[in-house]
Order: structure tokens, then sequence, then C-alpha cells
């Protein structure tokens, strides 16, 4: 059973993974209006490359929806 604990504790692996792999800072947090998990950077990869880096992390983080996250770019 998949629980909500098991799925931030993936949300914060993947954040870190792709913080690891891009070179910037990366948060995933879930979006409770929308019920879906959000992943924000700044600067850094466009959100194709970042999409690339997180389906290449999928067998780590496997209680997550990588098909399901919202992304969110900002650039300073």
């Amino acid at each position: 059973m998949i629980t909500t604990s098991t799925r931030a504790r993936s949300a914060r692996r993947l954040a870190s993974l792709l913080a690891v792999r891009t070179g910037v800072h990366v948060v995933v947090r879930y979006d409770r209006p929308l019920r879906r998990y959000r992943v924000v950077w700044t600067n850094g990869p466009d959100e194709a490359r970042m999409r690339t880096v997180a389906m290449a992390s999928a067998t780590v983080v496997p209680d997550l929806d990588l098909g399901e996250l919202l992304w969110h770019r900002s650039v300073s």
C-alpha cells in the first residue's frame, strides 16, 4: 500500500536526484488544491530536460506517478 508518507519520501528523493543531476535547487511539493505534486526550480534546464532526467530516475521513486507531476520553472 502506498501511503502519503511514502509518496512524500519519494518526492524528496526525486528533488534531490534532480538537483544533483541538473545542478540547480529543486523542490518537489504537494499542491493541495490540485492534489498533485509539483516540481519547482529556478533557471537551469527547461521542462523537457527536467522531465527526461526525472524519467531516468523512475525506478528510484516508484511511489510517484511521474506522468502526473506538474512542472514549474522560473527564470531570474
